[in-house]
């Protein structure tokens, strides 16, 4: 629709309600949405689908002032959107790991649904958590999210790494250093083939005994996500490190504000096996544990991100 040199258009992001749209606007130039500095978007509901709105349908964010602009549409982004759960399929594992708030029920539904032995570990979030902060997207940094429900998942793949860190740590004793640099890398090749390793992990001739699930927040109280920022003093360092771009205090910061989750979200993580290795089950739970309480899980871990206080 055309107004007043000005082009709007509805976009259906679909939802569980089939009510999720947002309005988009650009100023027109010679009749054309080609000149974007006026270019807006505003949710029209609560109920869209977070991973399309984040990935698909940003606002023109290339301006002068893209720091307050990016910030502002994170912000809104966070607070619009609200989580249902009504049309997911029956059989869809979130259902099924919340639908009960004792772990042993949840637990003994699933064993039926896998026809597996299942663990299921329960924590919460101490300080943000960001996982897939460097996938593409139009905000410089990005999150992984479900593709179905927009939830903020820790994929399978990333629990796997950081129990398999820990298992490191845990069966060498030296739970005192760091599991990332030449050290822990040392040391990592020490361990790569102990049988309780290659069992529950696997290698590249045979699959691992264990089956790490993406996990999925079951409740969050204060909010699903939250807005930070990082604010890197050294750009032209970071971009052409020489001696005329040395890492000095006289270069201007440059706020990137960013999508995390929010702390004291409760997340589900379940793990599984045939029930013959109800052993390297147990070991790889306890490796989880000390990860998640320990290493943290996701991007900026130097920072205290990712970790979580579990529940019993």
């Amino acid at each position: 629709m055309c107004s007043n040199n000005y082009f709007s258009e509805m976009a259906e992001i679909p939802s569980p309600k089939n009510s999720g749209l947002i309005l988009r606007k650009w100023k027109l130039k010679n009749n054309k949405k080609d000149q974007l500095d006026k270019y807006e978007s505003k949710f029209l509901t609560e109920y869209f689908n977070i991973g399309l709105a984040f990935y698909k349908y940003a606002p023109d964010i290339r301006l002068s002032e893209l720091s307050e602009r990016k910030r502002a549409w994170l912000q809104e982004l966070s607070e619009k959107w609200k989580f249902c759960e009504t049309n997911l399929p029956d059989g869809f594992i979130y259902k099924q790991l919340k639908s009960s708030n004792k772990i042993s029920e949840v637990e003994n539904q699933l064993k039926n649904f896998f026809q597996m032995g299942v663990k299921i570990l329960c924590g919460k979030t101490t300080q943000p958590l960001i996982v897939g902060l460097g996938e593409p997207s139009p905000y410089e940094t990005g999150i992984t999210l479900d593709f179905l429900t927009g939830l903020p998942i820790i994929p399978g793949s990333a629990l796997k790494g950081v129990t398999r860190r820990a298992a490191i740590m845990k069966l060498s004793g030296r739970t005192d250093i760091l599991p990332y640099g030449n050290e822990f890398d040392e040391l990592a090749k020490a361990y790569d083939q102990h049988e309780q390793i290659v069992e529950i992990f696997g290698t590249q001739d045979q699959k691992g005994k264990v089956i790490f699930m993406d996990a999925y927040p079951v409740e969050w109280p204060n909010g699903l996500f939250r807005v930070d920022i990082m604010n890197p003093h050294y750009g032209p360092y970071y971009s052409n490190p020489s001696e005329e771009n040395p890492p000095a205090d006289w270069y201007n910061p440059v706020p990137v504000p960013y999508l995390t989750v929010n702390t004291d979200v409760i997340y589900r993580f379940v793990l599984a096996s045939e029930k013959e290795n109800r052993d390297l089950l147990n070991a790889a739970v306890e490796w989880l544990k000390f990860a998640l309480e320990n290493i943290g899980v996701g991007a900026k871990g130097n920072q205290g991100y990712g970790v979580f206080q579990l529940k019993e």
